[in-house]
Parts: C-alpha cells; structure tokens; sequence
C-alpha cells in the first residue's frame, strides 16, 4: 500500500514510488541504527545536509557519518581509503537499483549507462546508420543487445576498441555475445569505466541511503548544480584562473604546444597507453603557478583527475619547491605553506585540494570588488602581460619518470604584431570572465569573509584611489573597451590602449596588492583552521 504521508518542498511532492523505497530501505536491517531516522509527524528523514546551523537535528549529518564509519568498518573497508564512504554505500545498499525522486525511473547505482563520449565511438562505426537510435538511459547491455541484433558479429569484433577505458583490461576478443554480456555484467560495470555514467551518484551522508534522490534521468534537470550550462561552465572557471595564476605563461603554453607535437606518445604516468596531455602537477585551478613543467596523463586520466591533487602529486610539489622553483601563485601561497605538510594520503590531498578551491573563490570575490570599483588598470597589472614580449625554445627537451625535463630555455625578444595580439585577448578574457565567474548557480562555493579581509580590501581599494591621473584614465578607457560587443571589437580596443600603455606601474599598484594579500593572509588562516571541518574531510564533495 502507497504510504498516506506526504513529501516534498516548493511546490514540487516527491514521486509516490520513491517514497515507497524510502519506507523499503528505512525498515531494511542493513541501515539499522540509522541515527534520527524519522522527524515529525513519523516521516523519514531522508536528507540530512551538512549546513544546517540549528534545530533539532543540525548534528544528524555528522551523527550519520559516524554511523557510515562504523559500516564501512564492519565491511573491511578502511575509512583512510578514497572514496571509503561512496563504496560503503554500494556494497550496502540491499538491491542495486532505485527509483528517482522526481520521475520515479528505477535505474542501477552502478556504473551502466552509456556516456557521449561511448555512444560517438559508436555512431562512427561506418556500418552503424543514422537511423539506429541512442538513450543515455539504456543499459549498456541491453545497447549491445540492440547492436548486436541488428549488425551481428561485427559489433563483437569491434567491441574491445569501443570498451577500452583506463585502468580495465580488455579482452581482445570475444567469442560469443553471452560471453560478451557476462564479462561487461560481472567485471567491466564494477570496474566503474570512465565511459559509463551511474544511474545515482553517491551521497552519503546526505542522504539515507548514500545515493543523490534524483538519478541521471534527472539530475541535470532538478539539481541547479548539475544544469548543463553550469557543468560547462566548471571547464571554464578552471581556465579563468589561469589568468590570475603567477608564472610564464607563454613559456608553459610554449611546453604544452611541444608536448602535443612530439611528446604525445609518451607514456601516461598512471601506466596506460597514450595519447597524452600535458597536466599541470599544481592545478592552476588551486592557485599553483602556470609553471612550464608538467606530467604526462592520457586524456582519460587528465579528466578524471580534474582539480583534485593526489599524495604523489603533493610530495612533487614540495620537490620541485625544495629545489627552487616558484610552484604556487602569490594569494595562494600562505595557505599552501600552512598545510603542504599536513598532506599524508590520497585523503588529505583531496582535502587540500577542497582548501585550495574555497581560497579560490575567496581571492576572485576580492578581485570581483576592485572591478567593481573600476580600477581596471591595476588587474591589468596582476596578468603578468610582459610575458608575451618573449618567444620561448626548449633545449633537449625530454621526459623523465612521466615529467617534462629540459636542459634551458631560449628567449628572444619578440618584434613582430603577435605579442601586442596576446596580450589583447589575455585582457579581454580575464576581465570578461571576472564579470561572469559569480553568475553561475552553484552552491558549492563558499567564500570567507572576515573583519580582516574586508578591511584589507577596502585598504586596497583606497590605494588604488591615489593612483596617479593616467592610470585613473585608463580605467575609464578599459571600461569603455569592454562595453564594446563582438570579441574582435574588445581585441581591437585592448590593442589600441597596450600600445600606450603607461609604464611603470605605480608605487599604489603594490601597495594595493600588499594589502590584498594580506587579505588573503587571513583567509588562509581561518580556511587552514577548518582542516577538519566536514566540508573538505567528506568524500562526495562537487568540484567545479
């Protein structure tokens, strides 16, 4: 019988087959002992988000988790281990598949649903036609099945390239198309291939059962964060960043450029097979520098690693550091020094990454109010533009244990139109972009805002007031360059100011960045104190 108790929020009530699982698996032993299990009026507390401030039950997000330690403990599963709560949800959950908050399409927690990225390798079969329809909802089996079904064996003997993901071994061949099923059923799907999607992400402790309410039928749709425009958007704040990142830029695009020209076939540090791209170790997302040194990650593993660091990357951060090199940008730096060493595990990098992220946000929430307050000319100035006066050359350029090495760099001074042209489009995107980084919906971020940092901001801002009378007019001129539509138009203007643009910078200028960081001082300080604060030590945390 369809529970009488009602469920649901602005507007929207929960679908009657979810509620029916939730009263399942809230009466399921497996979750027994579930702390607050039900709230008013006997209704299950499904969602226990980590925000809540006050009431009754602002501590059931954290009793919760101690409960998912306990579990995860009683499984074998050591709580130091990555991801140690999302596979403690999986191996509990008493029936692999739920239905979704929203529409109530039952799909599997496992990893079974097709990505684009498989279905294209499909669609550029030559015998597969246009007519032969694609749903990010059917199971990987049951596509097959269909594939198999209309263009026989030719599917199977295509089927190892079409299934090849990072980290699973493929068989090179398969001899029947049970043999086939059985094998993607029993080891491809658990080995969680980056082609395939979950039908629900994992969200313990948020919720009851570990899983998100709404599965990938409708998570795009009902969660503001996962809007495709925002998931979009997250590649482009991690190359906005890159802009306000200390270092040569032109020198690392350089590296890059030659790293997809020769250095491709290099093996990927994690021991697949190529082609490779060039990471960054220091994620400039985080703060590190665009330092023209890099690793070698095939693109699957590029993307999986996103912005997030692991140990092996921490420990070669403070090596390079250790040797000299400048690894971390400036309004990162005193949080990097506070809590490099604290980085033990795959766990506490993961956490530092976290850190570093908020930091992020923090210093771009500064940056957003000296904008604000017209002072273009000075965030000119933090873009490191006399970059782009130098053309760069490696000499006997290498890699060594999957890093990029070189004997020197050879830098000539540029006399040709092309400098002035990066530059242009270097201020063009970063001032753009500046305007546009806080437009997104995402709850994710969280800035820290302190008496301290609103007074350095405000000292800054004053600085910058004093500016002398040329630079207070090139505010102005940058303001009416960007009020301009088409980007050539913005290019043009940018162009046209760089050429006169008044040199030095002012004694203000540096006064003004002294105090943003000591801002930035003081957000390390607070952000470095909350090492163990819940938000950075969960593992089912959103990067963007």
């Amino acid at each position: 019988m369809p529970s009488q108790k009602q469920y649901g929020s602005k507007g929207q009530t929960w679908h009657p087959d979810f509620v029916a699982y939730m009263e399942f698996i809230a009466r399921h032993p497996h979750y027994a002992g579930m702390p607050d299990t039900y709230a008013a009026e006997s209704k299950i507390q499904w969602e226990a988000p980590s925000n809540r401030g006050s009431g009754k039950f602002k501590d059931t997000h954290h009793k919760r988790r101690d409960w998912w330690r306990r579990k995860a403990r009683e499984l074998g599963i050591s709580t130091a281990a990555e991801e140690w709560i999302s596979k403690t949800a999986k191996r509990l959950h008493p029936t692999g598949k739920k239905p979704c908050k929203r529409c109530g399409r039952v799909l599997e927690i496992r990893y079974a649903y097709p990505r684009e990225a498989f279905l294209n390798r499909i669609r550029k079969l030559e015998y597969v036609t246009a007519d032969f329809k694609f749903d990010r909802l059917e199971h990987i089996v049951e596509l097959i099945r269909r594939l198999h079904a209309r263009y026989g064996k030719r599917i199977l003997d295509d089927l190892p390239t079409l299934l090849r993901a990072s980290g699973i071994n493929v068989p090179q061949s398969f001899e029947s198309l049970a043999a086939c099923l059985n094998w993607i059923d029993s080891q491809y799907i658990p080995a969680e291939p980056s082609v395939l999607s979950p039908g629900a992400m994992s969200n313990a402790p948020d919720r009851f059962d570990g899983f998100h309410s709404f599965n990938l039928c409708c998570r795009s749709k009902a969660d503001t964060g996962r809007h495709k425009e925002n998931l979009a958007s997250y590649v482009t704040d991690r190359r906005v960043f890159e802009y306000w990142a200390d270092g040569d830029w032109i020198a690392a695009d350089r590296l890059m450029g030659e790293i997809r020209a020769r250095l491709r076939n290099e093996p990927c540090r994690n021991g697949h097979n190529g082609p490779c791209d060039a990471d960054h170790i220091g994620p400039i997302s985080l703060g590190f520098s665009h330092h023209p040194e890099f690793q070698m990650l095939c693109s699957s593993c590029n993307s999986s690693k996103n912005n997030r660091m692991t140990l092996s990357d921490v420990q070669r951060l403070r090596q390079m550091e250790s040797a000299g090199a400048s690894v971390i940008s400036w309004h990162s730096k005193a949080l990097w020094d506070l809590r490099k060493q604290s980085v033990s595990d795959d766990e506490t990098a993961l956490r530092l990454s976290k850190i570093l992220r908020d930091n992020r946000h923090s210093f771009m929430a500064m940056l957003r109010e000296i904008e604000r307050a017209g002072h273009h000319a000075f965030l000119l100035s933090l873009l490191h533009l006399e970059c782009a006066d130098y053309d760069v050359q490696f000499q006997e350029l290498k890699v060594l244990d999957h890093v990029t090495q070189f004997a020197s760099q050879k830098r000539t001074r540029r006399t040709t139109k092309y400098a002035i042209e990066q530059k242009a489009r270097r201020c063009r995107i970063a001032l753009e972009s500046l305007r546009t980084y806080f437009k997104k919906k995402n709850r994710s971020a969280f800035i820290i805002s302190l008496p301290e940092t609103e007074t350095a901001t405000a000292a800054a801002i004053a600085a910058l007031n004093d500016s002398p009378e040329e630079f207070r007019k090139l505010d102005k001129q940058v303001a009416r360059v960007l009020k301009l539509r088409k980007p050539e138009a913005i290019d043009s203007g940018f162009r046209r100011l760089l050429r006169k643009l008044p040199s030095p910078w002012p004694a203000e200028f540096r006064v003004s960045q002294g105090s943003l960081r000591q801002a930035m001082q003081a957000v390390a300080k607070e952000l470095s104190g909350r090492w163990e604060n819940e938000r950075y030590v969960r593992a089912e945390d959103v990067f963007d």
